[in-house]
């Protein structure tokens, strides 16, 4: 962050202005009683608490995150995650697994054609479900969330959501390109439907999107080419040590291997570049894409804003590889306990990267209705979703 001081002050009208950043005081030593009392509830209710442990780590997780000063709340509870993932049990998977007990009952009179069409469905319908599941837990997180006792929240349809990543999703597997403006698209839909009290935030107030969508798009065709080269090593050092007699199409396909493989023989550096290829492109291509991922978000959080605040993030993919790394550690030599170490990690992080510039007048912002949910985030529980 480049600004940490965080300021109050009457406005020529009487109300309040705030300015200056985002801080994270919380630290790892402070919640390990509070992990261990989770972990040995866990095991005494076969799980069960894990609603409430949840609910335990993000309570201290908001009141530690400063925002101007000052703590976010969050006010969910581990009553209302237990009975939204008991609806959703309820109301989807047991339907589900009563109707693929009737269809195994049918056995080899059900004609292939229907079993096929139902398992398509199904797999059409968790992957739609996934989408839902996805804005309809950040909806429950935002609404659960107070700063300076304001509610923030989210409007907008879950469905609707679902529907766009189902559908931008299926079209990667036929058009991988489509990404970028797959991100930006559902990045948009979250933040235009994101409020704090009564006040919205805004995506691209500057017209700049199409211009930012061009960049995204270049950066990821960069990565996507160098994976494409790096692949491609081997065979250009086969065809080179070959020679074009080889490609020219005067030589019989025997020949041809017996020329192949002879170069093998006399060349094992291409064996050893044949053996790596899979492996560095999988290295490469990892990198590339953090490096990719990290670009975007820089320039989508630069798109967004909030009244008169501008917000930017600036890690470097060395601090997201530390981060990262860090948490992959933690979590194989806890064997899992220490799960709630990497969300304290990860949210320093974002506190540390996140930069907001300008003046917030606290007297345009007015209270906003009360959401109308009454149980939190069953399908995404559900499905084991999101960390915080």
């Amino acid at each position: 962050m480049t600004d940490h001081s965080d300021t109050e002050n009457p406005s020529a009208s009487g109300q309040h202005i705030v300015q200056g950043s985002s801080e994270f005081h919380g630290l790892s030593r402070e919640i390990i009683w509070l992990v261990i009392k989770n972990f040995l509830l866990n095991i005494v209710t076969l799980g069960f608490y894990r609603f409430w442990a949840r609910t335990n780590v993000r309570r201290y997780l908001w009141e530690k995150m400063h925002i101007f000063g000052s703590p976010l709340e969050y006010t969910g509870t581990g009553k209302e995650l237990f009975l939204g993932f008991l609806m959703i049990i309820l109301v989807v998977f047991v339907p589900v697994a009563v109707i693929n007990v009737a269809i195994g009952s049918l056995g080899p009179t059900l004609h292939p054609a229907v079993a096929g069409t139902y398992s398509l469905l199904v797999t059409v319908l968790f992957f739609y479900l996934i989408g839902v599941a996805t804005y309809r837990a950040r909806r429950y997180r935002l609404s659960r969330t107070r700063w300076r006792s304001i509610r923030a929240g989210q409007t907008g349809k879950g469905w609707t959501y679902g529907l766009w990543q189902l559908l931008l999703s299926s079209l990667m597997l036929f058009f991988a390109l489509i990404l970028p403006y797959k991100n930006m698209k559902l990045w948009r839909i979250k933040m235009q439907n994101t409020h704090l009290g009564d006040r919205f935030f805004v995506f691209d107030r500057d017209g700049a999107a199409r211009q930012t969508l061009v960049t995204l798009y270049l950066s990821y065709a960069v990565v996507a080419i160098v994976v494409i080269m790096v692949y491609a090593l081997p065979f250009i050092a086969v065809a080179m040590t070959l020679g074009l007699e080889v490609f020219s199409g005067t030589m019989s396909e025997a020949q041809i291997q017996a020329q192949v493989e002879l170069n093998l023989q006399n060349n094992s550096g291409l064996l050893t570049m044949f053996g790596m290829v899979w492996p560095v492109s999988l290295v490469i291509f990892a990198v590339g894409m953090a490096w990719y991922k990290l670009k975007e978000t820089r320039l989508l959080v630069g798109l967004t804003s909030f009244e008169d605040l501008k917000i930017s993030f600036d890690a470097t993919l060395l601090s997201f590889f530390w981060l990262y790394l860090g948490n992959i550690m933690i979590v194989l030599l806890t064997l899992g306990i220490g799960f709630p170490f990497t969300q304290v990690r990860f949210a320093r992080f974002l506190a540390n990267h996140t930069n907001i510039e300008g003046q917030l007048d606290l007297g345009t912002i007015n209270q906003s209705a009360d959401d109308d949910l009454t149980s939190g985030e069953g399908l995404a529980e559900a499905f084991d979703m999101g960390a915080v």
